[in-house]
């Protein structure tokens, strides 16, 4: 059997990790049943890539979320969308594009560019970070980020525009899932934790969005959310 160590950005608010794609794969790792190791990191640079989260498998060290998982549903025989059709798997990979190259940049900017999320921001995604080391690192992550936003297009755009990309993406989700148990249909696959993992990093923390009142006003995503993790979180205290 394969030896494989799990890192990951440490978790808040009764979630696992504050970041998505850390939690994504977390998720994948439950609903495949995939036995590892799971090991916080304060920052990603011990990644390969210089992001979280990253594996050691059988000695190998692999980076980014998809690839990883890629890797792992061909080595443990877990592929969670073999029940898909061809078309569904088609929308599957178009969802994840929206989630991860779109949404996922709007919740950035949510926490690292609005003012009133500073704080709270510092004290969580970077809190496992011994200050004075926190209080120097802090600053120097914040520009990386902004360029960051800016060479992705995200950060190109004015708080309005952003959000108003943002309420599209929502509304988009929301109509796919519809009155379905799962985005398709009643058995889970890859997509119901990709969209998770992003959906509650902003409906179950503690920074000021628009995104959390836009979920809101959707009858069906914030079920959605707390079905998921009463399903595959429900019985762990550390979440």
């Amino acid at each position: 059997m394969s030896e494989l160590k799990v890192f990951h950005l440490p978790g808040r608010w009764g979630l696992k990790s504050v970041s998505p794609f850390c939690l994504k794969l977390d998720a994948f790792l439950r609903m495949a049943q995939v036995p590892h190791q799971s090991i916080t990191a304060s920052t990603p640079f011990g990644g390969p890539k210089n992001k979280a989260p990253w594996v050691e498998l059988d000695g190998q060290i692999i980076g980014d979320s998809s690839l990883i998982i890629e890797r792992l549903m061909k080595v443990y025989q877990a592929d969670l969308d073999q029940h898909l059709s061809g078309e569904e798997r088609g929308i599957a990979v178009a969802i994840e594009r929206l989630i991860e190259e779109n949404l996922y940049w709007a919740m950035v900017y949510d926490r690292w560019c609005r003012p009133e999320n500073w704080a709270t921001l510092k004290s969580s995604v970077l809190g496992n970070i011994p200050q004075p080391m926190r209080a120097l690192l802090a600053p120097y992550a914040r520009r990386l980020v902004k360029k960051q936003l800016a060479g992705q297009g995200m950060g190109l755009h004015s708080e309005a525009e952003i959000s108003a990309i943002a309420g599209r993406d929502i509304v988009a989700l929301s109509d796919i899932l519809a009155d379905k148990h799962y985005f398709f249909g009643d058995s889970p696959s890859l997509t119901d934790a990709t969209v998770y993992s992003l959906l509650a990093n902003i409906y179950a923390v503690e920074f000021n969005s628009p995104m959390k009142a836009m979920l809101e006003q959707t009858a069906n995503l914030p079920p959605f959310i707390q079905r998921f993790k009463a399903e595959y979180y429900g019985d762990d205290t550390a979440q």
